[in-house]
């Protein structure tokens, strides 16, 4: 699992007033839970974009104030006009105690069905799973070298080490599907199978 680190600031309050004040300089309001407490602290706006614009998921290093803090984003606030952070929320990490959060599912192999004309559809962009953050990995693979058209990877076929899937098994994560280019290839071969011979 790949980790950031970021530089935060305890928040000595909390009220509306002093949020509203850090946003206007440039800070997003944080809080990290499932510690031995909650920790209310605010980051640079822009220390933030390289877990907010990606779709991959980091081990976050939280300093603050001389001590080290482990966590996962688990939520983030958007303003709903300018897709401004406005708020972010992270989870403590623990080796022993297990971690939810959502994984990127990147594709691997050709698949026999696109080859074929087929339309491939990836359902699931990312997959909420829970395990030991040390063992999480960067992403969830899916191999897709055996799809045929009208073929599918349900979550339930799934198995990764370390992982336990939190969505249901019967969820497709990917499929490929029958395209136009795919139906009109396969009317061609049926007219052809079906033109009769010439004497």
């Amino acid at each position: 699992m790949k980790s950031i680190t970021l530089q935060g600031t305890a928040r000595e309050q909390v009220g509306k007033k002093e949020t509203k004040l850090l946003r206007n300089e440039g800070n997003v309001p944080c809080v990290l839970c499932g510690g031995e407490e909650t920790i209310h602290f605010y980051v640079d706006e822009r220390a933030l974009h390289p877990l907010l614009f990606t779709p991959d998921v980091f081990l976050v290093n939280i300093e603050i104030g001389g001590n080290t803090h482990q966590g996962v984003m688990q939520e983030t606030q958007f303003h709903p006009v300018t897709d401004r952070a406005l708020h972010v929320d992270f989870v403590a990490v623990h080796e022993d105690k297990p971690v939810s959060v959502a994984l990127p599912v990147i594709l691997t192999g050709t698949s026999p069905g696109v080859r074929a004309g087929g339309k491939l559809r990836l359902n699931s962009r990312k997959l909420k799973v829970k395990g030991l953050a040390a063992k999480l990995p960067d992403a969830v693979e899916v191999d897709i070298s055996k799809l045929k058209i009208g073929q599918s990877v349900k979550l339930g076929t799934l198995q990764v080490e370390g992982l336990e899937f939190l969505e249901s098994p019967n969820n497709v994560v990917v499929a490929v599907k029958t395209s136009r280019k795919a139906m009109m290839a396969a009317d061609s071969e049926e007219e052809e199978e079906e033109a009769p011979a010439e004497a």
